[in-house]
């Protein structure tokens, strides 16, 4: 499905006179939508258009002059039209009308400035005689100049409205593609970067491992012969460059301690050992990142506890609730819930938070049943 601004306006506007209009006889613009264009649809609205080709015509002199006549609303004749389904050109005529030629005449002409060019699209709409479609009754002479002249007026500023949306809209849909594009190019000038930089840092990275490699075979007077995937294995892993050298040396050792031939050993894959130390370092991770809330948890509290003891209040549950602004019972549930973190820092830190350790019972307790364990 395209978006409003892919069509050219002037045949979303002939769709809203089809609407609009449901009986006319005949609808037409002429346009520039990529080169001269004639737009036809006859009858009953089915909700298709179709154009019809005047290529040939690009050129032609009436076609042109007509698309620059500038009034803006007429009522004509099919005649007065430079072309037609039916008669494809004819000569410029000058006919004198009258009083009730004007009255008859059923072609809607108005002209709406041309997005594309510096001339005009012009469309023309066809009405029974009887003008039926404006529901009044049959009759000749039942419409007024004054009054056609009125609704082309009418219906012109309704399709002035759907050109200037239009464009406004494909002001708002290209400025929008454009910063879409220009994140694209962005993002791929970035990517090529990263690409680039990683790129780099793998040659410097291998470098750096080839003198490592050379270094132990110096120190061990060996030659060190590389595996396949050992290198891929190292530069693959993610290992800190803190790391690397004690990760190559040890793995060079241990290749040392297991050949046979001392004046030549291999460096294989196998020999990289890294899974369970990561697995260690993670875990111990996890564990002092679970042990910070508990530490911060007792901070708050040995904090609270010095405003007391500062104010020369007595250091007990219910007023150190009222410091921290918390009910009684709140940090009695809180020390239950970190009670076995509390007890391994108290063993580890045995005298980091004197003032709850012996104001607070709770935790108070807990330091006894440390003391009276050991």
């Amino acid at each position: 499905m395209n978006i409003l601004s892919s069509y050219h306006p002037a045949l979303l506007c002939m769709q809203s006179l089809h609407d609009q209009f449901p009986a006319a006889l005949a609808f037409y613009v002429f346009c520039n939508d990529n080169g001269l264009k004639v737009y036809y649809s006859k009858g009953k609205n089915d909700g298709i258009l179709i154009p019809k080709d005047i290529g040939e015509l690009e050129n032609n002199p009436i076609v042109i002059k007509f698309r620059k006549t500038k009034k803006e609303v007429m009522w004509a004749d099919l005649d007065d039209l430079p072309i037609n389904p039916v008669k494809e050109s004819r000569k410029l005529e000058i006919k004198q009308l009258s009083i009730q030629d004007e009255i008859e005449q059923n072609v809607l002409i108005f002209r709406i400035p041309s997005l594309n060019d510096d001339s005009f699209d012009v469309f023309a709409l066809s009405f029974a005689k009887t003008f039926s479609n404006f529901y009044i009754p049959s009759g000749r002479n039942v419409l007024s100049s004054e009054l056609k002249t009125t609704i082309g007026k009418t219906v012109r500023s309704q399709i002035q409205w759907l050109y200037e949306f239009h464009a406004k809209q494909s002001t708002s849909i290209n400025r929008i593609q454009h910063a879409y594009q220009q994140n694209i190019d962005e993002l791929d000038e970035s990517n090529e970067i990263l690409a680039r930089e990683q790129a780099t840092n793998r040659d410097l990275l291998e470098k750096y491992l080839t003198q490592l490699i050379r270094n132990q075979e110096i120190t061990l007077n060996c030659k060190i012969v590389l595996k396949n995937g050992f290198l891929d294995r190292i530069k693959n892993s993610g290992f800190g460059i803190e790391s690397i050298k004690m990760i190559v040396e040890t793995a060079v050792n241990t290749a040392y301690d297991l050949a046979l031939n001392k004046s030549i050993i291999y460096l294989t894959p196998n020999l990289i050992q890294h899974k369970k130390q990561t697995f260690q370092a993670v875990h111990q991770t996890s564990q002092l990142a679970a042990l910070n809330k508990t530490v911060a948890l007792l901070d708050r509290y040995e904090q609270a506890a010095r405003q007391i003891e500062l104010r020369s209040e007595r250091i007990n549950g219910r007023n150190l609730a009222a410091e921290l602004q918390i009910s009684a019972p709140a940090i009695t549930d809180a020390i239950k819930k970190h009670n076995s973190k509390i007890k391994r820092l108290l063993e580890k830190y045995p005298s980091k938070w004197p003032l709850i350790c012996d104001f607070i019972r709770p935790i108070r307790e807990i330091k006894w049943n440390l003391a009276a364990s050991e």
